[in-house]
């Protein structure tokens, strides 16, 4: 029988807190030292991620990460959804870092990797933020200081993602470099492409050896990240001569690949806003017209199966004509979509059964995205040890 003299084997406590969540697990460090050590440990921290990510436990893991704007305030706050129930589980101030921003600058999630999620802000030049929700641990991207003689270094939007080859986490600032001689007119200056990489494991910034393509990104909110690969809306090529379509970046081998979009439902008299969004883990292109005022709006719904190959483009299906709605948010389950109506509530959609949901969401939502939980930390090894040893 059971006594609490006994001590239950180090492999049977390991398989035990596997299953525990994080809120839980960072109370139990400070049960004893040793506790304390085996959850800071990168094996430990990486079966637990594992363990989440398992087809069986992934839902019951996974939360909707949700951006919104408070009414009464204007203040970003962020909402936690369970991802079976879309049940609010908690709502939280923005990380200490955006502290008194203005209300015209918008904070963007950049994307969620394995708990971590990159913040930045509408204005280029200010603080990149690597938060974990879980654990609350904050990091400020130091700024790069690599200079450029060719010319004036302009930011034009960042990335973030997973090095699988050698699990490091990668934050890529795509840059437009040119002279900026005040006498020149526009169609003079000379511009190049450049791209920088800051590695979480090194702590630093590098430029990268592959040159970047010509390109004009459409909207820093229009991006998204999938098996290693990180994708902006864009449009590629030089001027004058530009076309719509993708600009994708291999976090691991660190080359760029660009790809048109597909042809068909993309045009609208009115204009056409595109945005990108994963579903089943491809790229999938949602497009739809620009016109407001307009009491109807189609959303043509496409996946790209292979970066780089204009063909693989699939058209999967259209929603709607639907009344009111101003931008869609991002996939659920069944291919079900989540939309911001004109009146600034969310909602679901139901494309099998057609029919529309208002989720009863306190606040205007910005922007969704799915985050696993997760231990992994913003600290160094020595920092963790630290931390056990007070």
């Amino acid at each position: 029988m059971f006594t609490t003299n006994e001590v239950l084997p180090e492999d049977l406590v390991i398989q035990i807190l596997l299953w525990l969540p994080v809120v839980s697990l960072l109370r139990f460090k400070c049960v004893c030292k040793s506790w304390c050590a085996l959850i800071n440990g990168q094996n430990f921290i990486n079966k637990h991620l594992l363990h989440n990510q398992t087809t069986s436990n992934k839902n019951r893991n996974t939360r909707f990460l949700l951006i919104q704007r408070q009414k009464s305030s204007n203040d970003h706050v962020f909402s936690k959804l369970q991802y079976e129930s879309l049940e609010i589980l908690s709502t939280q101030a923005a990380p200490s870092q955006y502290f008194g921003i203005p209300n015209h600058v918008a904070i963007n999630i950049v994307s969620s990797i394995n708990g971590l999620v990159c913040l930045d802000l509408n204005v280029r030049g200010l603080d990149i933020v690597l938060w974990n929700p879980a654990t609350n641990e904050t990091k400020i991207v130091p700024k790069s200081g690599i200079s450029y003689p060719q010319g004036r270094a302009l930011s034009r939007d960042i990335g973030f993602g997973f090095d699988f080859k050698t699990n490091d986490y990668k934050v890529v600032n795509l840059l437009e470099i040119y002279d900026p001689d005040p006498e020149l007119y526009f169609y003079e200056i000379n511009f190049f492409y450049a791209a920088e990489v800051y590695c979480l494991s090194t702590g630093s910034w590098r430029t990268v050896s592959t040159s970047a393509p010509g390109y004009f990104i459409d909207c820093s909110y229009y991006r998204t990240y999938t098996k290693g690969m990180y994708s902006w809306s864009a449009s590629i090529g030089d001027y004058p001569d530009f076309f719509p379509g993708i600009l994708s970046f291999d976090m691991s081998n660190e080359v760029f690949l660009t790809t048109t979009l597909p042809d068909g439902d993309l045009e609208d008299p009115n204009g056409t806003w595109r945005i990108f969004f994963v579903l089943n883990e491809l790229v999938s292109l949602v497009t739809f017209g620009k016109d407001r005022e307009r009491s109807e709006n189609c959303f043509y719904i496409w996946s790209l199966l292979e970066f780089g190959v204009k063909e693989s483009w699939t058209k999967l299906f259209t929603i709607g004509p639907l009344m009111g709605i101003e931008k869609p948010l991002g996939f659920w389950k069944n291919e079900s979509l989540f939309l911001r109506n004109n009146e600034g509530q969310l909602l679901l959609y139901d494309p099998s059964a057609q029919k529309i949901t208002n989720l009863q969401v306190d606040g205007r939502p910005m922007q969704m995205i799915t985050n696993v939980e997760s231990l992994i930390s913003l600290k160094g090894g020595n920092d963790l040890e630290e931390q056990c040893n007070s």
